[in-house]
C-alpha cells in the first residue's frame, strides 16, 4: 500500500517538476528530458552529516534535495525519488520527503504544515521591532506593509496574524497582522506622565514615541482625553493607546511658554554671535575635594549683548556647583584642587536630600549632542585643578545666581568661575543657564564623585569570563567512574520509575540551528485548547529543557582544581549564587581528567550541598582519597526529574477535562458540608475591626521581630493558637466558635466557607491574595476546617518551593489543632536535613516512607515532589482536596502534578496566589513567547467565568464569590507604601489594617525628605562593573550609599533601628558581596543582605532595595510626593510637579 502511495506521489512530482524543481534544488529540465530512469523508493536514513546523507547505505542525497528543508535524523523513514548518477554509476536521490514521525503529528496530521503553504492563524505577542519589520513570538517575521491600516505595532502588543512557511526555507512569515483586541475609551484622565511614557486612567499605557496625537496637542497630566487602545503587555498594564485626542485640557500656557527654548539641542547652541565654552566636565573628584573651572563668554558679533543673569537649574540636589563672576580685565587664575576638611560626623556628609520644589524647565539634549557639536573656539579656556604657579588672590563674588547687569561689547570677553564641591558619590549633571536679553544659552556641568569607601570594594581583578574548552576525545579512550556508595534513602526505592520523555532530536536541532519553530510544530501558534493541550505543553517543556541544557554548556569549566572539606571535595562555581549556572542538590555533573596519552577518565559526581558559590560533591571514594589537586574539566548536566514529572502529569490530567482546565460555566453541586454559620456572632465577636479602633493582636504589636516568616503578620490570629494546651486541641470536639482562628476578617471567613462547601467543584476555587493580606492564614484555616468537618477527606497541600511548603507545615503545627499522625511533610530525596527548621523535622521523618506518607490525611510537599506519589501507584481520586499555595509562581505543567491526583467528579481544587506578582521563572524565550510563563492561576483568571465583573458582582468584590475571593485587608504596610501598588495592580481596593505602632514608628526619622512619608527614592549615577570570573555585576557608588543609610538607621540619634530589623535586597550576587564587605567594615554584620528569593516571606521594619532604575511608576510617585533625592534626574523628568 505504501509503495502504491509512493508511486502516486512520484507521478505528481513528475507532473509538477517544472514548478517545483527549483524548490527541490534541481534544475527543471533534468527531470523533463527523460534521459535518466527515475524510481521512487522508501527507505531509512542510515547516515546524515548535515550537507549529505545515505539512504539504506545505497542511495546518496544532498541536503538540497530534502523537501521543505526538513531536518533529517539517522533512522528517519523517507520516500525518495532516485536516479542513476552517470558519472559514478551510483544511485542519487533528487528529492527526499520525510515520513512524519509520531512527535510531528501524533496521529493528527500536523505534518501537512511542513509542506502545505496555505496560510495559518497565529495568536502571539510582538517580541521585537526593527526598521520596517518585526517578529511575533520570537520567530515569525512580518513586514509593516502587512499590518492593517491605522495600527502601528509596538513591542508587547498581542496580535492575530495569518502566516505561511516560505517554500524552500525554514522561516514563517506573516502576511497579515491585526490587533488581537481593541476598543475605544472616552473621557478618561491622563493619570501619569513620566518622560515619554504615560498612563491613562491608571490602566492604559502610552508612549509618545508611537502615540498618534491631534495636531498641536501635547499631553499633560490630568488632561481629559479619548483614545483607541489595543491589548498589549506593558509592564503592569494590559492595554496600550494607539491614538489620543483631548476632550478637555488644563490651562497649559505656563508650561508652553518658551517651551522650545528649554528643550532639545536648541538651548545648548550658541546664539546672537555669543560663543560659550563647551567643555564643562569636571572629571573625577574625591568626595570632599573642590575644583575650579572657567567658562568663557565671547561676543563675536557687531552689536553688544546684555548678560542679564547666570543661574543653575537646580538639577543637582546636593548643590555641588556654585559660580562667581570675575571682574573685567582679570585673567584666568591657575586654579587648583581645594580639599575640604573631612568631617568626622558621617551623618552630616553622607546623605543629601531633595529640595522643596523645582524652578526651571527641562533640557532634553543628550551628552552626545554636546560632544558632536564640533565648533569649539580656540580661545576657549578651561582652568582645572593643576599644580602650577601660585594663584593670585582675586576678589570674587560667590553665589548660586548672578546678575551681572553689564554689556559684553563686540569682540569683548567675560568669564565665570564655576566651583564644584564634591559631596555626593556618583556621576552628577547640572544645567547652567546664561540668560541674555533675547535668548538663553545652556551648558551641562558634569562631575564624577568617588568616595573613600569605594576603594574597599574596587575591582580587584579584571573581568575575564572563560568559556569552556572541550577537547575532542574518542569514546574508546574514555573511562567512566561512578559513585559506588551513593547514599540513598532506603525507603525511597520506588518501583515505578517515570518514563524518560526524551527530547525529540529534530526539535533540538531546530532550536540549536535557529530554525523557525512553527515549521516543525505549527500548533504552537494556536490558542490553547483541549485538543492541543498535551502536545503544546509537552513541546514547551522540551523547549525549556533544550535551553537549560544549552545554557549549562556555557558554564562548563576547564582546568579547575577542587578544594577539600574533610573527606569531601568542593568545587567553586562563579555565578552560582545568581543561578548562573542553576544547580540544585542531587544534580549530576561530570569531572574529566586532563587528556593524557589520548586517554580521559570521567568521574560522575552528585551535588550534596550548595553554599553561595561553592558546591560540595559526592564522588567515587577512591578518587576522593587519591585526588591531589590535579586540574579537571567540569561538565554540568540538567536534572530532568521535574520536567519528566510534568510530562507524566500532562498524560494523567486529561481526565479532568474541560470542567477543570477550560471552565466555561458554573454548575452548582450539593455542598460537602452543611454548617449553620452564625454571621452575626462572627461579626461581633470574631470579625476584624476597622483600622481606627482595632486593637492590635499580640503578633502584630511585635515590630522588633528579627525575621518574621510570611503569614506571621500577614493576618492576625496565629498567636491565638499559641498557649492552648495540646491535649485540649487534639480532639475535635464541638467548638464554641466556628473558626479555629478567632480573628479572621470577613473575606477570609467567606473564602473558608466557600472552600468547605465546594459548591462548584471540580472547578478550581481561587483565593486571590495580594501581599500582606493573610492568604496563608486563610489556607491554614481552610485545611483545618476540611480536616475537621470531612472525616473521609485526604488533603494534599503543595507549593512551588520548599520554603513556602515549610511555612504551611509550620503554621499548621503552631495551630496545635491536629492530632499526632494527622500531617506529614514529604521532601525531595536530595533535600538536606540542615535546611529544615527543627519544628517540622518530626513531620519530615514520617515523610521518608512514601507508602506510609500517602496514607496520612494531610500531606504537605512541593508541586514537583508530589510526583513521587505517581511512582508508587497512587492515581486519580486518592486525594479529595488539593491546595496549591503560591500558585502564581508555578508553571501550569508544574501545577498539574498535584492536580492529577484529585477526583474529577467530587475533588476540590484550591489555587491560592496573586497573578499580579512574579510568575513562573522561565528562561527559554521561545517557551515564554508561546505561553509557558503564564501560570494556571493567571490563565484561569482570564477566562470569562473567573474574570472581574463590577456590574454583575460589584457587591461581592467584583468577582463571582462562588469561584474567587479577593483578600483586600493589608496587615503589613503604611498607607504611603500601599497606595501605589493598590492603584497599579488592585483597583485601589487594598485597605490599611496594619498595626499603627509598627508602621508609624519611623515617621519622625530626621533623614526622611518628607516627614510622615516613610519612603526615600535615592538616585545614584554609579558605574556597573564585574571582576574576576564572576558574571555578576556590582555598582560601588550604590553600595556605599546603601551602607550609609544602614549607618544612619542603626546609629541615628533620634530613632535607632536594630540591625536585625533592617533588610537589604539586591538582585545581583556580587552587589550582595560588596555591600556585606562595607557593612562588615562598620561592624553591622547583623543586617541581612540577599536576593529577592532569600527574603521570600520575611518582613523587616526597614527595607533598602539596591537595583537598576527600572521603576518608572515608583520614581514618578516619589518625585510627585517630594521624596526623591540624590543625583540629577533625566532631563525629561525634571518638570514633574512636586
Amino acid at each position: 500500500m505504501l509503495r502504491l502511495a509512493a508511486k502516486l506521489v512520484a507521478f505528481f512530482w513528475r507532473r509538477a517538476d517544472g514548478s517545483e524543481g527549483e524548490e527541490a534544488g534541481q534544475p527543471g529540465p533534468e527531470l523533463a528530458e527523460g534521459d535518466a530512469k527515475l524510481k521512487t523508493v522508501q527507505g531509512v536514513v542510515t547516515r546524515y552529516c548535515g550537507d549529505y546523507g545515505m539512504i539504506d547505505d545505497l542511495i546518496y542525497f544532498s541536503s538540497e534535495a530534502v523537501t521543505s528543508k526538513v531536518l533529517l535524523n539517522v533512522g528517519q523513514e523517507v520516500i525518495a525519488l532516485v536516479q542513476e548518477d552517470k558519472v559514478s554509476s551510483g544511485l542519487k536521490a533528487i528529492r527526499v520527503e520525510a515520513v512524519s514521525d509520531k512527535w510531528e503529528d501524533d496521529g493528527k496530521n500536523h505534518s501537512r504544515g511542513l509542506s502545505d503553504s496555505s496560510p495559518r492563524v497565529l495568536i502571539g505577542c510582538v517580541t521585537s521591532l526593527m526598521e520596517g519589520a518585526g517578529y511575533i513570538s520570537q520567530t515569525t517575521y512580518f513586514s509593516l506593509e502587512s499590518v492593517c491600516e491605522g495600527f502601528e505595532p509596538c513591542k508587547g502588543d498581542w496580535v492575530e496574524a495569518e502566516y505561511w512557511i516560505r517554500p524552500g526555507t525554514w522561516i514563517s512569515e506573516a502576511i497579515s497582522v491585526k490587533p488581537l483586541r481593541y476598543k475605544r475609551v472616552d473621557r478618561v484622565c491622563i493619570s501619569s506622565l513620566c518622560g515619554k511614557n504615560g498612563v491613562i486612567d491608571d490602566s492604559v499605557f502610552f508612549t509618545l514615541d508611537s502615540l498618534k496625537l491631534a495636531e498641536g496637542y501635547v499631553p499633560r497630566r490630568h488632561d481629559m482625553v479619548s483614545a483607541v487602545v489595543v491589548e498589549s503587555s506593558q509592564s503592569c498594564y494590559v492595554w496600550r493607546a494607539l491614538c489620543m485626542t483631548p476632550v478637555k485640557r488644563r490651562d497649559s500656557s505656563a508650561f508652553e511658554e518658551t517651551a522650545e527654548e528649554f528643550c532639545g539641542t536648541l538651548l545648548l547652541k550658541n546664539k546672537g554671535d555669543i560663543e560659550v565654552t563647551r567643555l564643562t566636565n569636571f572629571g573625577t573628584l574625591k568626595e570632599g575635594e573642590s575644583k575650579n573651572m572657567v567658562i568663557w563668554i565671547e561676543n563675536k558679533g557687531d552689536i553688544p549683548q546684555n548678560l542679564v543673569s547666570c543661574k543653575l537649574a537646580g538639577w543637582d540636589k546636593a548643590k555641588q556647583f556654585r559660580f562667581e563672576m570675575l571682574d573685567k580685565g582679570q585673567t584666568c587664575p591657575a586654579g587648583s584642587l581645594v580639599p575640604i576638611p573631612e568631617k568626622k560626623n558621617f551623618s552630616d556628609k553622607y546623605i543629601t536630600f531633595l529640595d522643596s520644589h523645582q524652578k526651571n524647565k527641562t533640557s532634553q539634549a543628550s551628552e552626545s549632542s554636546l560632544v558632536n557639536n564640533g565648533d569649539i573656539s580656540p580661545d576657549d579656556c578651561t582652568c582645572k585643578g593643576e599644580n602650577g604657579d601660585k594663584e593670585k588672590a582675586i576678589p570674587r563674588k560667590q553665589a548660586t545666581e548672578l546678575e551681572p547687569g553689564g554689556l559684553i561689547p563686540p569682540g569683548g570677553k567675560t568669564l565665570i568661575v564655576i566651583i564644584c564641591d564634591a559631596k555626593s558619590p556618583g556621576r552628577c549633571r547640572e544645567l547652567l543657564l546664561l540668560c541674555f536679553s533675547s535668548f538663553t544659552i545652556g551648558r551641562f556641568l558634569e562631575v564624577n564623585v568617588v568616595s573613600g569607601e569605594e576603594s574597599l570594594i574596587a575591582v580587584r581583578e579584571p573581568f575575564s569570563w572563560k568559556k569552556s574548552k572541550t577537547s575532542p576525545t574518542l569514546t574508546s579512550t574514555k573511562t567512566t567512574v561512578v559513585v559506588t556508595t551513593q547514599k540513598r534513602n532506603s525507603r525511597r526505592q520506588l518501583p515505578s520509575f517515570l518514563p524518560q520523555y526524551p527530547i525529540p532530536d529534530r526539535l533540538k536541532k531546530c532550536v540549536e540551528q535557529k530554525i523557525d519553530i512553527l515549521t516543525f510544530q505549527p500548533l504552537l501558534a494556536e490558542l490553547l485548547n483541549m485538543s492541543n493541550y498535551k502536545e503544546k505543553f509537552s513541546t514547551l517543556l522540551w523547549l525549556e529543557e533544550i535551553h537549560a541544557e544549552m545554557e549549562l554548556k556555557e558554564y562548563n569549566m576547564s582546568g579547575v582544581t577542587l578544594k577539600r572539606n574533610g573527606d569531601l571535595l568542593v568545587l567553586e562555581v562563579p555565578g552560582l549564587a545568581e543561578s548562573r549556572p542553576s544547580l540544585y542538590a542531587g544534580d549530576k555533573l561530570v569531572l574529566k581528567s586532563q587528556e593524557y596519552s589520548g586517554h580521559v577518565i570521567e568521574y560522575i559526581g552528585y551535588v550534596i550541598e550548595i553554599h553561595e558559590e561553592e558546591v560540595t560533591l559526592k564522588l567515587n571514594p577512591e578518587f576522593e582519597q587519591a585526588y591531589n589537586f590535579e586540574p579537571m574539566d567540569v561538565e554540568f548536566t540538567y536534572n530532568r526529574t521535574t520536567s519528566r514529572r510534568c510530562h507524566f502529569a500532562l498524560e494523567h490530567v486529561i481526565h479532568l477535562g474541560v470542567k477543570v482546565l477550560f471552565p466555561e460555566e458554573v454548575i452548582l453541586q450539593s455542598p460537602q458540608v452543611t454548617v449553620n454559620w452564625n454571621y452575626v456572632q462572627d461579626t461581633k465577636r470574631d470579625g476584624q475591626p476597622t483600622s481606627k479602633n482595632r486593637k492590635p493582636t499580640k503578633d502584630q504589636s511585635k515590630h522588633a521581630a528579627k525575621e518574621r516568616q510570611a503569614g506571621a503578620q500577614d493576618a492576625p490570629g496565629l498567636a491565638a493558637f499559641a498557649g492552648k494546651p495540646v491535649s485540649e486541641a487534639q480532639i475535635p470536639k464541638a467548638r464554641e466558635k466556628e473558626f479555629f482562628n478567632p480573628v479572621l476578617n470577613e473575606n477570609q471567613k467567606l473564602a473558608v466557607r466557600r472552600i468547605l462547601s465546594g459548591d462548584c467543584r471540580p472547578l478550581p476555587y481561587i483565593l486571590f491574595g495580594p501581599p500582606g493580606t493573610g492568604k496563608t492564614v486563610t489556607i491554614i484555616e481552610a485545611v483545618l476546617q476540611v480536616h475537621h468537618a470531612l472525616p473521609d477527606s485526604r488533603i494534599l497541600v503543595c507549593a512551588p518551593s520548599n520554603s513556602a511548603a515549610d511555612l504551611v507545615c509550620l503554621r499548621l503545627h503552631e495551630s496545635q489543632v491536629l492530632r499526632p499522625g494527622a500531617m506529614v511533610r514529604v521532601n525531595a530525596t536530595c533535600r538536606f536535613e540542615e535546611t529544615i527548621v527543627d519544628a517540622i523535622k518530626a513531620y519530615c521523618k514520617d515523610g521518608e516512607d512514601i507508602w506510609k506518607a500517602s496514607r496520612f490525611r494531610i500531606i504537605i510537599t512541593t508541586c514537583s515532589s508530589a510526583g513521587l506519589f505517581y511512582q508508587i501507584g497512587v492515581r486519580v481520586g486518592h486525594f479529595t482536596h488539593v491546595f496549591v499555595d503560591e500558585a502564581g509562581q508555578a508553571s501550569e505543567p508544574e501545577c498539574l502534578i498535584p492536580l492529577g491526583l484529585v477526583s474529577d467528579a467530587n475533588g476540590q481544587i484550591v489555587l491560592a496566589g496573586d497573578p499580579m506578582q512574579l510568575g513562573p521563572v522561565i528562561k527559554s524565550r521561545l517557551a515564554m513567547a508561546y505561553g509557558l510563563n503564564v501560570s494556571m492561576l493567571e490563565r484561569l483568571m482570564s477566562r470569562p467565568v473567573y474574570m472581574r465583573d463590577e456590574d454583575a458582582f460589584g457587591a461581592c468584590g467584583a468577582y463571582n464569590p462562588l469561584l474567587v475571593t479577593k483578600l483586600v485587608n493589608n496587615y503589613r504596610s503604611h498607607p504611603a507604601l500601599l497606595a501605589l501598588p493598590s492603584r497599579l495592580f488592585y483597583h485601589r481596593e487594598l485597605e490599611v489594617c496594619a498595626d499603627p505602632k509598627v508602621v508609624t514608628s519611623l515617621l519622625g526619622w530626621e533623614k526622611l525628605p518628607k516627614k510622615g512619608f516613610p519612603l526615600i527614592f535615592h538616585g545614584v549615577r554609579g558605574g556597573e562593573a564585574r571582576e574576576g570570573r564572576s558574571p555578576s555585576w556590582f555598582n560601588a557608588a550604590e553600595a556605599v550609599q546603601v551602607m550609609r543609610y544602614c549607618c544612619l538607621l542603626a546609629r541615628g540619634i533620634s530613632s535607632q533601628v536594630s540591625a536585625s530589623d533592617i533588610g537589604v535586597i539586591t538582585p545581583y550576587r556580587k552587589q550582595v558581596e560588596k555591600i556585606k564587605i562595607l557593612l562588615r567594615n562598620v561592624d553591622l554584620m547583623d543586617i541581612k543582605v540577599g536576593s529577592v528569593e532569600e527574603f521570600q516571606g520575611q518582613e523587616y521594619l526597614v527595607v533598602i532595595i539596591s537595583t537598576d532604575p527600572c521603576f518608572g511608576a515608583l520614581l514618578e510617585y516619589s518625585i510627585t510626593n517630594g521624596v526623591y533625592t540624590g543625583c540629577d534626574l533625566p532631563p525629561e523628568l525634571q518638570s514633574l510637579p512636586e
